[in-house]
């Protein structure tokens, strides 16, 4: 008895503090503003039940796994500092696509703008409607001779040309080169087309601006690693405890679980198979 109780209380010693310290970095997160009240809520929930349920299943294994997974909450920090980085550069991509839609809206044969509209929607993963509304543009860039320059308008943008040759050879996923469905009405667009055939909306800006608030991507984050966190040792916890072959089922649901978050977390806003560069 007295073993038990020292051992528990070993063991409430050396969670504790991790607990509390992670604890508190979410609550510092959470009042600077830098994750909505809702999911620092959340998430000093999570982060409870795995302290319960570790405390409760009195396996070292269990609380092995619970101290590992708050650890890894506070080694996120630098990890997710990168993530926002990226998270950011999307986020300015999509204003770069907006701004190009709205100088187009105003000067349809704005040139530029077309290039700049191509180039953010590359970035962004539309590989096929990139290349596409590029090659459109140059095709309807006049292509006579100036006798007194001895060129073309055409000849201004080959380094357009080039850079289209590039995407065509970066671009080897056929799936970035199907048809995309407006988010408004559901109607299949292809490669080429800015506004929706059926709904006339602007389609792709509204899919480019998909990426979301920099404070909502770091909650996500904060919220998978918690849940993350929360369900290792859980699955561990009732493996444990229920014994048997339907161990087996535990863990493994405790593992599909945390394929979905991470799926939940760093998937494509874009809806884009297997992007070239992640998050750019």
């Amino acid at each position: 008895m007295l073993g038990e109780l020292l051992s528990t209380a070993i063991t409430i010693a050396a969670m504790v503090p991790i607990f509390a310290v992670c604890a508190v970095i979410v609550m510092w997160w959470t009042v600077g503003g830098d994750i909505p009240a809702f999911a620092g809520v959340l998430t000093i929930f999570a982060l409870i039940l795995a302290l319960f349920l570790s405390l409760m299943s009195k396996s070292p294994v269990v609380q092995g796994i619970t101290i590992v997974g708050m650890i890894s909450l506070i080694l996120m920090f630098k990890f997710a500092e990168n993530y926002l980085d990226r998270h950011d550069l999307r986020e300015i991509n999509s204003e770069h696509i907006d701004r190009a839609i709205l100088e187009l809206s105003i000067h349809p044969d704005n040139f530029p703008a077309w290039f700049k509209l191509s180039s953010g929607l590359f970035e962004a993963g539309y590989h096929g409607h990139a290349i596409a509304l590029a090659e459109q543009t140059l095709d309807r860039i006049p292509n006579n001779m100036d006798p007194f320059h001895n060129r073309s308008m055409r000849d201004m943008y080959r380094n357009e040309e080039y850079m289209i040759k590039k995407w065509r050879g970066d671009a080897t996923n056929p799936k970035r080169h199907l048809p995309i469905a407006c988010p408004k009405c559901g109607q299949k667009n292809r490669p080429g087309t800015v506004n929706c055939v059926k709904c006339e909306a602007p389609y792709l800006l509204l899919l480019s601006r998909k990426v979301g608030s920099r404070t909502g991507a770091f909650a996500k984050l904060v919220l998978g690693w918690a849940f993350i966190a929360g369900i290792i040792p859980a699955a561990a916890y009732a493996g444990e405890a229920i014994g048997g072959g339907l161990a087996l089922v535990a863990v493994l649901g405790g593992i599909a679980a945390v394929g979905v978050i991470l799926y939940w977390i760093f998937r494509d806003p874009s809806g884009q198979p297997e992007r070239l560069t992640p998050f750019s």
